[in-house]
């Protein structure tokens, strides 16, 4: 009789450290809550004060191992991962002309919570290149009277081969009509004779041509800037009323032909 008292005594004495045992393991769920990254207070402490031990309940304890036996039923069957709204459109250009910047935004639709993944991030950037016909840029037109032009059509007395090869470019013209001119320009031959609302014809001659077969500033459909390259200073804005016109001279008009340089 005094064998099975002690053998009952036993069992229980085994079935309560276990159910001790098990209890304390539940950790996440005494505590309450779930921590997301490396908090090292989110911890649940067991056992005894001389033996006592600690498990955790963020997200690092899968790393290091030290998890509360109750995490993954208790922590990530709740945890709710960060939802993020659509990204928007691309922002316009940041340059008017040049290089410059484009963005784009999201917002946090619905938060992280109990160990769930992050948000990511909230703003996107990447680099653009705006430049057009309408881009106001530094370039001005450099023009001269057109009885300069004279001097572009004479043949090479040396005959090099890197002018005979050349590909010569068609010419082409645009017509102008003045939108200001500075004061001292009345001063200026031939420039004199131009005043706000002159129309006028300038020519693009193969040799002033870039690579692209454009003369510096010769810009259509915007208002754009120009400057007299010799003599005196003359400068002003104007206005192209047309697009250019292909194959084409200017040299009708003395005073009011000019050429690109």
């Amino acid at each position: 009789m005094l064998f099975r008292t002690y053998t009952l005594s036993f069992f229980c004495s085994v079935v309560l450290l276990l159910c001790y045992t098990t209890r304390a393991y539940a950790g996440c769920a005494d505590i309450g809550r779930c921590c997301s990254g490396k908090s090292t207070s989110c911890k649940f402490s067991y056992g005894s004060s001389r033996s006592g031990r600690v498990c955790y309940c963020d997200d690092f304890c899968q790393k290091s191992g030290d998890c509360c036996s109750d995490y993954e039923s208790y922590c990530l069957s709740r945890a709710q991962d960060c939802v993020m709204t659509y990204w928007s459109h691309w922002s316009h250009c940041t340059a008017r002309c040049g290089l410059g910047t484009r963005e784009r935004r999201r917002e946090v639709h619905i938060p992280p919570s109990g160990g769930g993944k992050e948000c990511g991030k909230r703003m996107q950037t990447k680099a653009c290149y705006h430049n057009n016909e309408r881009c106001y840029n530094n370039e001005i037109a450099q023009i001269l009277p057109s009885y300069h032009n004279r001097k572009r059509n004479v043949p090479d007395k040396y005959e090099r081969p890197s002018v005979l090869k050349q590909i010569k470019k068609d010419s082409y013209c645009v017509h102008y009509r003045v939108s200001s001119i500075a004061w001292y320009c009345r001063y200026a031959s031939p420039y004199h004779v131009l005043k706000v609302g002159s129309s006028i014809c300038v020519e693009c001659h193969n040799t002033a041509m870039n690579a692209e077969g454009k003369c510096a500033g010769s810009y259509t459909g915007m208002r754009s800037r120009w400057r007299s390259l010799l003599g005196r200073p003359c400068h002003g804005s104007w206005e192209s009323k047309g697009e250019k016109l292909e194959n084409c001279r200017c040299g009708e008009n003395p005073g009011k032909d000019f050429i690109f340089v």
